[in-house]
């Protein structure tokens, strides 16, 4: 967990059997990756999937992982969360470059 007071919040899945430590989920994985790489301090909340609290289910009324609190509203997805990333912290960019776009595709 990295925090500060301006801190992102992040709802990640949880381990299966072990609530403390960060799950399976490659689409959490991206995005706590991301946020390490580009050192955005962030406090992570991890969520029992089998076992969603009300608050969560609140801010993601569909029950998936990760969302990622932007400006006070919680966003979903991890191409939308690690492109919203990428806008307000371009550096380092994680933007393929133009000359392999069409093998990898526009973000790694």
């Amino acid at each position: 967990i990295h925090s500060s007071q301006m801190a992102l919040e992040i709802a990640a899945k949880a381990a299966v059997g072990a609530p403390t430590i960060l799950g399976d989920c490659p689409f959490s994985q991206r995005v706590q990756l991301t946020l390490e790489e580009k050192k955005i301090a962030y406090h992570t909340h991890l969520i029992d999937v089998s076992n969603k609290p009300q608050w969560f289910l609140e801010v993601s009324p569909e029950g998936k992982v990760p969302v990622v609190k932007f400006d006070g509203k919680w966003v979903p997805d991890s191409d939308v969360i690690v492109g919203i990333l990428e806008e307000k912290y371009p550096e380092p960019s994680f933007v393929t470059p133009p000359q392999f776009s069409s093998v990898y595709g526009p973000s790694i």
